[in-house]
């Protein structure tokens, strides 16, 4: 990644954000085409954005949610 891109997230660890620091850029001398190919994932992020991982039940879990079937 370059030098001006920065992910913000949530206490979770997921991207919430991107803050592009312009100035940076300017400092560095990044041009446009750099931006666009460091940021070349950027629909995929967006696809993701928002959306839950639901976390595989454990043996556990799974024991105790047929304990509550039989009931």
């Amino acid at each position: 990644m370059i030098n001006g891109i920065n992910f913000i997230t949530d206490e979770k660890g997921k991207n919430k954000a991107i803050l592009l620091d312009l100035v940076q850029f300017r400092k560095e001398g990044i041009g446009e085409s750099a931006v666009f190919e460091a940021l070349s994932g950027l629909q995929q992020l967006i696809d993701n954005a928002g959306l839950e991982n639901k976390a595989a039940n454990s043996w556990e879990q799974a024991r105790e949610n047929l304990k509550k079937l039989k009931s």
